[in-house]
């Protein structure tokens, strides 16, 4: 979901941004773009511009301005869902390749393959991505994609984009991470470029390059309003109408312009499964559950995430390890490999067992962090979605065992959403993401919204509980030169209080 690779995608893994989407001097209307000779000269009243070497500089026109910056949009929206769809088809090309197939999904080449290509494949592709992130961290580092926009700093386009091309080398060959970060990191790398010679104030800069790695969310997965909602509500962290239409406008233009791949139609095809009002009593009952898995699945990759990127040789040896042993398990369960597309198509077609999803559920959470503990990069969206699908899906299963009946897609899509919305602390935007993949009815819209929401809810809630339970301890406070002891405080305080003073 935000959502997210781990150093690059900086979901809620990563350090907190150190800076507020838009400061309060960021409030520079359209308006009042000038050309970048130019800028106003402060011993003058009127408003007038001067260049910059003090001779009077020309002030751009108001229609030249709104001109500009309704280019910028439309440049901005061409560009994502061509890389939306350029990382579609190169996504796709090496899935063939590492596993020999020719059409269909993923799940289906798994399937074919022999024992030995599922081996080879996967540790030789994900082994060659481990070597070019080797070669590529001994020379620089990618900062995190999100903290670079909300904080203004330039982009260094050609290793943003080699790390983009190996995030897709990994996932491609199998590598259970998400294939959305890197379409993002293209989209506005690429917006980025475009827009640094014009006259755009660095606010709606801002707002571009955001409104770019929505976009390329959007035209990879076809979900123009789940992109939208991931600009404003995840990356640039601003719900101002000017950020809204833009993330609006740029995530459509990207939708439409990647058509030609994705073909207008939804991720995922809902199946005719029948609907009853029974599913509400389940979607209450399945949130903390979700609550539960989600906070699991966040505590998980956060522990497996190394201090700092590995940038030694062994990068070679260690994702190539987590390959073979995703391979080794695609022996017994072959939805594992990939970014998790394989098990909610099992998931939504009813195809799997209790054994299967329940073993789903815990093992693609595992290979995910195995992944991020080797020194791979990839996003968590898909990963995550996955294990609320089936985590969803075991419930359903286990109601039909116990006697009951209960709608295995409904349940599938509906644990999705909630687990997404736990693991990218955005449960407005698991919602509508989980809904435009698949084009479900609209009453079950509802129950995806019932369901992030509400596991939202218990999350808070039992975080509360949890703080107001820390037991009191003696703590230590900086005083003068030296510490001295203290009085008994929270636990929680008492962190804080150490972590400013260095301890």
């Amino acid at each position: 979901m935000s959502g997210k690779g781990v150093f690059h995608d900086t979901s809620r893994f990563n350090a907190e941004a150190t800076r507020p989407a838009l400061a309060e001097s960021d409030t520079t209307p359209i308006a009042t773009f000038y050309s970048p000779q130019s800028r106003r000269d402060p011993e003058h009243c009127d408003g007038s511009m001067v260049s910059d070497s003090g001779r009077p500089g020309r002030e751009v026109s108001r229609s030249q301005r709104y001109f500009t910056f309704a280019a910028a949009i439309l440049v901005t929206g061409v560009l994502s869902g061509v890389v939306g769809g350029f990382t579609t088809v190169l996504v796709r090309t090496l899935e063939h390749l590492s596993f020999g197939y020719d059409q269909g999904p993923l799940l289906i080449g798994v399937r074919d393959a022999s024992i030995e290509r599922r081996l080879i494949g996967l540790a030789t592709g994900c082994a060659l991505a481990g070597l070019g992130w080797w070669l590529l961290r001994r020379k620089t580092s990618v900062p995190g994609l999100n903290e670079s926009i909300r904080q203004g700093r330039r982009f260094s386009q050609v290793p943003m984009a080699i790390d983009a091309l190996l995030q897709v080398l990994a996932v491609g060959s199998g590598a259970s991470l998400g294939r959305e970060q890197a379409p993002r990191l293209f989209a506005a790398a690429a917006t980025e470029l475009t827009i640094r010679l014009g006259s755009i104030p660095a606010p709606y800069r801002r707002i571009l390059l955001a409104s770019a790695a929505g976009a390329g969310l959007a035209a990879v997965y076809n979900v123009p309003a789940a992109g939208a909602l991931y600009a404003c509500g995840i990356v640039l962290k601003s719900w101002r109408p000017v950020a809204v239409l833009v993330a609006v406008a740029t995530s459509c233009i990207a939708t439409v312009t990647a058509w030609p791949v994705s073909h207008g139609h939804p991720t995922f095809a809902w199946p005719d499964t029948q609907y009853s009002w029974t599913a509400l009593l389940f979607t209450v009952a399945l949130m903390p559950v979700a609550a539960a898995v989600g906070t699991g699945f966040n505590g998980l990759i956060r522990r497996a995430q190394p201090k700092s990127p590995p940038a030694s040789w062994t990068l070679l040896v260690t994702i190539g390890f987590a390959g073979l042993l995703t391979g080794a398990c695609s022996i017994w369960m072959p939805q594992m490999p990939g970014n998790g597309k394989s098990i909610i198509v099992e998931s939504l077609a009813g195809g799997d067992t209790l054994i299967a999803v329940t073993v789903a559920m815990v093992l693609k959470p595992v290979l995910t962090a195995l992944f991020i503990r080797a020194g791979a990069v990839g996003g968590m969206l898909t990963p995550s979605l996955a294990t609320g699908v089936a985590t969803g899906a075991s419930i359903a299963l286990l109601v039909e065992r116990l006697g009951g009946y209960a709608s295995v897609p409904t349940l599938a899509l509906i644990g999705g959403a909630a687990v997404l919305g736990i693991t990218q602390r955005a449960p407005v935007f698991a919602a509508v993401f989980t809904a435009e993949l698949t084009h479900p009815p609209p009453q079950i819209w509802g129950m995806l919204l019932l369901a992030a929401v509400g596991a939202h809810w218990v999350r808070l809630l039992a975080g509360r509980r949890r703080r107001l339970a820390e037991p009191c301890v003696n703590s230590v406070e900086a005083h003068g030169d030296g510490l001295i002891q203290g009085h008994a405080r929270p636990r929680i305080l008492v962190k804080a209080l150490n972590r400013a003073n260095g301890l």
